[in-house]
């Protein structure tokens, strides 16, 4: 089966810090895994986030003429026809302009992974790009929800239409840790490049310091606040390694202990389920995605903001090597058995079956 493979948001990479990119590329894995052959014609991108109103009507016009083009070579048998569309992160700052379009004319079923709808942005500075989303996700055969919260909004515009899809990702490069019972090493990688993150490590600095037990951290993330983030942990046992390579963050994550990170405000984060392929347990908060990268037993979960509450998580796996090692165990099996490729590609298998009927 052919499947044209578009990300509006941004070109699919595995090797760089942008979930949204690890995941495009972790799709096509999975995709290829359930028996496609991936094509992915040149298209342009449509992600706006300034809300520029005369940008975003170019970025439309631009898709449209891009659409009809790719309609064109597959008419005069220089492009291939796809069997299937398949489109990722959809949304209102990276609408979809094209697939429901040459879905359409092709009479070819038409796929959205991690759509996500956001009705407060009819008629703001985004008006036409939530406009253009949300009419991709209203023809979409299929929407593929990753989180609980994206998928309540999905439901409500179509209903009996989505289906779960949780993030994953490819388990083979981590190596399970070396456990140190004595002096607990937190480990945590998260980009310093705006506010969202910013909170996350305000709130991980506040909570070690009410911490009245031996640790260490190791701080893999770099970014504008970069300066700002480090005084934070100031006079802390806090190490900051830069800006980690992707092919280095399983190596990374095996020298801790327990992955602590808050993720505030979190699509999900793809390095919880990393973490947890590497076998660490996770202290973060209960908020937005979170929830749905971390598997029952292999994560501690603080209300979001509560700096005790998550000060006393951090303590009761530094104290507490059993418990250490439960949730190590319980976060490799998660991930391992739900949040693979191999895992992923089974649902994709069973939702292109069901649209094909």
């Amino acid at each position: 089966m052919r499947v044209a493979f578009y990300s509006p948001m941004a070109e699919p990479d595995a090797r760089v810090a942008s979930g949204v990119q690890r995941m495009g590329k972790l799709l096509q894995s999975a995709l290829t895994a359930a028996g496609a052959k991936i094509v992915q014609p040149t298209l342009p991108r449509t992600y706006e986030g300034r809300g520029d109103g005369a940008r975003q009507i170019a970025l439309r016009a631009d898709s449209k003429q891009a659409a009809a083009a790719l309609l064109q070579h597959v008419r005069k048998g220089t492009e291939a026809r796809p069997d299937l569309w398949f489109s990722y992160h959809v949304y209102y700052k990276s609408p979809d302009w094209i697939g429901p379009a040459v879905s359409r004319v092709l009479s070819i079923p038409y796929l959205i992974a991690e759509g996500s709808h956001a009705p407060k942005r009819a008629g703001g500075l985004w008006a036409l790009g939530h406009e253009g989303a949300t009419a991709a996700l209203g023809a979409a055969d299929r929407l593929l929800a990753m989180t609980v919260f994206d998928r309540f909004c999905l439901d409500q515009l179509a209903p009996g239409r989505v289906r779960d899809l949780k993030p994953f990702i490819d388990v083979a490069p981590f190596i399970a840790p070396r456990s140190s019972w004595e002096r607990v090493r937190f480990v945590t990688v998260g980009t310093m490049k705006d506010e969202r993150k910013r909170a996350s490590y305000a709130l991980l600095a506040d909570a070690l310091r009410r911490l009245d037990v031996p640790y260490s951290l190791t701080v893999a993330g770099d970014g504008p606040y970069r300066a700002e983030i480090e005084a934070m942990f100031a006079g802390l046992d806090v190490r900051f390694a830069g800006m980690v390579p992707a092919e280095q963050i399983p190596a990374f994550l095996a020298a801790g202990d327990i992955f602590a990170w808050p993720g505030l405000g979190e699509a999900y984060g793809l390095v919880f389920l990393e973490a947890q392929a590497a076998g660490l347990g996770v202290v973060a908060c209960d908020d937005r995605g979170v929830p749905d990268a971390v598997g029952a037993g292999s994560a501690l979960l603080s209300a979001p903001g509560d700096v005790a509450a998550y000060a006393a998580n951090l303590r009761r796996v530094a104290i507490d090597g059993q418990l250490r090692q439960r949730l190590g165990e319980a976060a490799r099996g998660f991930v391992a058995q739900e949040r693979s490729v191999e895992a992923a590609a089974r649902t994709l298998r069973a939702v292109i079956a069901e649209v094909f009927g």
